[in-house]
């Protein structure tokens, strides 16, 4: 899928929002409701009243810090295996 047609989505999905809703936050992220909420406690959210919402700009980089380390993860991982073969 190109760049072009993931802005559309994204621009078609969030409107232009400043914060989602738990089902729209995990639309946008991919994953089931029921999963957005165990992981709720870990990203960035606010109550306004008795709605929860979620920040766009702090889902995004709540979710570029959770791929970064990851990577990292993954790459110690491969460190570790590389290093073991070398024995």
């Amino acid at each position: 899928m190109s760049a072009m047609r993931l802005d559309t989505d994204e621009a078609r999905l969030l409107g232009g929002r400043l914060a989602l809703r738990p089902r729209e936050a995990a639309r946008a992220l991919g994953i089931g409701e029921r999963t957005l909420r165990q992981i709720l406690p870990e990203i960035p959210h606010v109550h306004v009243g008795s709605a929860v919402v979620i920040p766009v700009d702090l889902l995004r980089e709540w979710l570029r810090r959770r791929a970064r380390a990851e990577q990292r993860k993954a790459d110690s991982v491969v460190q570790d295996v590389l290093s073991e073969l070398r024995r």
